[in-house]
């Protein structure tokens, strides 16, 4: 009987040195493989314990019952929006800028 979640990979991220990181050599493995065939399931690497679905889930729950508490509070109802900003803005506020600041290179 096959396994039902084979044994994947450790990913090789979680030890990379910033350089590798920077540059993401610690990905030329698998270009490699990609590069020969298709990749397959046993091919990926697993997922880093902060990329998690459990971890997200349990960070945006905590916002959540944070703006539930803040929209009490305020006597309105609780927004969604407010607290996937609040959550993931941060992040995708940094990748915004770096995408803003190469298409700006562009254009110079």
């Amino acid at each position: 009987m096959p396994l039902l979640y084979p044994k994947v990979k450790p990913n090789p991220l979680q030890k990379a040195n910033l350089c590798s990181r920077l540059f993401f050599w610690w990905l030329n493995p698998l270009f490699k493989i990609g590069h020969k065939r298709k990749l397959e399931a046993n091919d990926m690497y697993s997922v880093l314990p902060e990329d998690r679905s459990q971890h997200l889930g349990e960070e945006l729950q905590g916002y959540w019952d944070q703006e539930v508490l803040r929209a009490q509070k305020d006597a309105r109802e609780p927004s969604l929006m407010k607290t996937i900003v609040k959550c993931y803005g941060k992040s995708y506020l940094v990748l915004g800028m770096l995408t803003f600041l190469e298409i700006c290179e562009e254009f110079l």
